[in-house]
């Protein structure tokens, strides 16, 4: 092509070559050169009046004045990027802007406006040639122990149930020193304050200080009201922030690269833990966060090329730059007042799990205190009950000594299983044993026989243990056995007799089989 441009380097060459008296062929297989690229330059040269020697020596200035033209473009042409180059502003602005909005809604718009303007593919390359050379990044210095970095994973981790095999969804919360990149990540229950701000606190635990400022973004458990210049906290962050001394801060809005480091992290944790452990199971939040823990050390312990790693530029430079923890690590605590119902159980937690108050205070008014740990449950101004926290939705924590003694001895019994049962016969003697194991074998659902076998063991208390054994040695090889044949031996006052004289006491009955039947 006639207008096809070339390096000043590639031009000087090919004159040189000319000459030295090379043939125009033997240039453009030199310098992979096209034969009418090369025709249009000898031509430019020929018409100065020089020789190929002489524009070899000239300046790239005076050299390219002489042989290269600018390419033409007609007016229209101008015009079109022209347009084009003040609408690119306003186009990228609004993809920043929106994670919703797509370069093709906006040529779709360009072209509503501009009907003869560029098409969709040259558009496109365009707004990303503007997105690249207008993206830039500021290298922030950061001082040792003055910053936090917080924010949540976007992706979610999951528990299984074992029985079930049903994937439970939890958070991810990933926080990073930027000054030496130390990070630490834990899985929580859900994103809510008392868990937000407990995984903060056990962040805290394991640096072992506190930093001076803590930078999140404009997540509800951080930020009330967004403000670009002061941007209102809520309560729980304040509390939170009150007790360990240190300063909030928040980024501006869609501006995730005012925490760029947390961003970061984010990114790596999807590497470091969610694709190592994408085939585990794990049934318990204190399991999967054993897991995590452990991949988090070999990840701060891990060289960074000629770097030191991020635990020992953190041991060395930051550690102790970072301000003393109090005492003891902060709680969020939750409070409420409630009266006590029939079932001596109160409900805490968005999880909606009951925990038992003794029965005796039923109809009174109770305070009920929680935190992500305890569940304290107060009557009269003393502590009448104390439980340890479950996040098990729906379900019930029961201390026995809370319940009516009716309800523990119905609890006992719901516990009982058949070898409880088997136990105590044969406590009894070996012949109850043997009954009370053919009564549960009597039936597919053992279950069922529990209480034929709980009115085998009541006979003990009423007739004693030596009776019920001779009782049960009468009857341990008929056909069949039961409760009410045994208490009917006892009644009668036949444990004293043979079997023989046992089975021929028996009413004769046409619907009453005898032993023959099952001969």
């Amino acid at each position: 092509m006639a207008n096809t441009p070339i390096s000043m380097t590639k031009l000087k060459r090919m004159l040189q070559l000319l000459a030295s008296g090379n043939s125009q062929r033997d240039v453009c297989g030199l310098l992979h050169m096209g034969r009418n690229v090369l025709s249009t330059y000898v031509k430019r040269a020929l018409a100065t009046g020089k020789d190929y020697k002489t524009l070899s020596k000239l300046s790239d200035a005076a050299l390219s004045a002489l042989l290269k033209t600018p390419r033409s473009s007609s007016d229209e042409d101008e015009r079109k990027a022209r347009e084009l180059q003040d609408y690119l502003p306003v186009a990228c602005e609004e993809l920043q802007r929106s994670r919703h909005l797509s370069v093709l809604q906006l040529h779709q718009e360009y072209m509503q406006a501009h009907p003869d303007g560029y098409g969709y593919t040259q558009f496109k390359k365009y707004v990303r040639s503007y997105q690249k050379s207008h993206n830039y990044s500021y290298h922030n210095v950061y001082i040792p122990g003055e910053e936090m970095q917080i924010d949540f994973a976007g992706d979610h981790l999951y528990l299984t149930r074992p029985k079930t095999k049903e994937h439970i969804a939890v958070v991810v919360l990933c926080c990073v020193l930027p000054f030496s990149g130390l990070s630490y990540v834990i899985a929580l229950p859900t994103a809510s304050l008392e868990h937000f701000f407990w995984g903060l606190s056990r962040c805290y635990d394991y640096l072992g200080g506190v930093p001076v400022t803590n930078r999140s973004d404009n997540m509800k458990q951080w930020v009330k009201r967004t403000d670009r210049y002061e941007p209102t906290f809520n309560e729980a962050a304040l509390e939170w922030s009150t007790y360990y001394n240190t300063e909030l801060l928040a980024t501006r809005v869609a501006h995730p690269r005012d925490k760029g480091c947390v961003e970061s992290l984010v990114n790596q944790s999807y590497h470091a833990i969610y694709g190592v452990i994408r085939n585990e199971e794990f049934h318990t939040l204190n399991e999967l966060n054993n897991r995590i823990f452990g991949l988090m050390d070999e990840y701060n312990s891990k060289k960074r090329g000629n770097r030191e790693s991020r635990r020992e530029v953190f041991e060395s430079m930051e550690m102790h730059c970072l301000q003393p923890l109090p005492p003891t690590p902060f709680r969020f605590t939750y409070r409420k007042q409630v009266r006590l119902g029939s079932n001596y159980h109160v409900i805490v937690g968005s999880e909606h799990h009951f925990y038992s108050v003794p029965y005796q205070y039923v109809g009174e008014e109770v305070n009920v205190v929680w935190d992500y740990e305890t569940v304290s449950v107060y009557a009269r101004e003393e502590r009448v009950a104390i439980h340890r926290r479950s996040f098990v939705p729906n379900a019930y924590t029961t201390e026995e000594t809370h319940m009516p003694e009716k309800h523990q001895a119905y609890k006992r019994l719901r516990e009982r299983n058949a070898a409880f049962y088997l136990d105590k016969a044969r406590l009894i003697g070996e012949a109850t044993g043997i009954v009370v194991g053919r009564i549960l074998d009597a039936d597919r659902f053992p279950q069922c026989k529990y209480r034929s076998c709980e009115g085998v063991l009541s006979l003990e208390r009423k007739y004693g243990r030596e009776r019920v054994e001779a009782a049960s040695g009468l009857i341990k090889e008929c056909p069949s056995v039961s409760y009410l044949m045994l208490k009917s031996i006892l009644i009668r006052k036949l444990d004293g007799q043979v079997v023989s004289e046992s089975v021929s006491k028996s009413p004769k009955c046409t619907y009453v089989r005898g032993a023959e039947a099952f001969k």
